[in-house]
């Protein structure tokens, strides 16, 4: 049988998502990834450069196959992948101008690096993160204690500019994508009652868990960082979402923070970059 990519729209995503509910919390990360996207799509039915498929078999519909190409960024998800049907569709979506391979679940990184290997693609890095994982109700049920001379509130457009700057993971086009999660997802920023001046922050990224965690380098050392992780986490788990966090398997302290705060690992996931197939990394500005 001959597979074809074909485009998903909003109601399917949605029916695809509900699958996504078994055995949970097995498929939180395909789960809510979906749940960030529907909620791109509810805010703005025309936004730009995301392309959402499945293969054009019943089988992939059934299994709630999914291929998110988000501007530069590729997520995936799959119920049983026993046919292969990850690898069919990772193999016929475009990787000419390099992909940047999000929180991959670890069952589909056999497919995805066999897809690599076939295409003869240049790879930047290939990283394994844990997934750390705590529930909606013990999320809501975190106190959070502000020390006096700070407030804690959502991060403001204007702040997109010194998260980017101060971003150890920013790249060509990460200034609009931070910009699009400040606007589109729940962010924690910490601020100064005296300057306003913004000192640490995290947002829920569009894969679902919780990133772009940074402390200025004038206030590291004081848990700051814990500080807002854990006030994000309060704040999603009383919209009753559970909460996701992706820590690189050798980030001690960062793994140590999750442990303390009550996350568990339930999963690993990876991160893989491609070359670009012809000339270098770009962006168009704006988009």
């Amino acid at each position: 049988m001959s597979h074809q990519l074909e485009t998903i729209d909003l109601d399917i995503l949605q029916r695809f998502q509900k699958l996504y509910t078994r055995n949970w919390p097995k498929y939180c990360s395909e789960f809510y990834c979906l749940d960030n996207f529907i909620g791109f799509l509810k805010k703005d039915p025309l936004i730009k450069n995301l392309q959402i498929y499945t293969l054009s078999d019943k089988r992939a519909k059934d299994e709630a196959l999914f291929i998110i190409v988000d501007r530069y960024q590729l997520f995936v998800g799959c119920l049983n992948n026993s046919e292969a049907l990850v690898k069919k569709a990772l193999t016929l979506i475009d990787w000419s101008s390099g992909l940047k391979c999000s929180s991959i679940p670890a069952r589909h990184v056999p497919d995805l690096e066999s897809v690599v290997r076939e295409k003869q693609l240049e790879v930047q890095y290939n990283s394994i993160t844990n997934l750390y994982y705590m529930t909606a109700k013990e999320a809501c049920q975190l106190k959070v204690e502000v020390p006096d001379g700070f407030f804690m509130e959502l991060l403001k457009k204007e702040d997109a500019d010194l998260v980017n700057e101060e971003w150890p993971n920013r790249h060509v086009g990460s200034l609009f994508f931070i910009q699009r999660q400040i606007r589109m997802c729940p962010s924690v920023g910490l601020y100064s009652t005296e300057t306003k001046q913004l000192l640490a922050w995290c947002i829920r990224l569009q894969g679902g868990y919780l990133g772009a965690l940074q402390v200025r380098s004038s206030h590291k050392r004081r848990g700051f960082g814990s500080l807002v992780t854990k006030e994000i986490t309060r704040r999603i788990g009383c919209l009753g979402q559970d909460v996701m966090a992706l820590v690189g398997t050798e980030n001690e302290a960062s793994s140590a923070m999750f442990d303390k705060l009550g996350f568990k690992v339930i999963d690993q996931c990876n991160w893989l970059r491609t070359e670009p197939v012809i000339g270098e990394e770009s962006w168009p500005d704006g988009e």
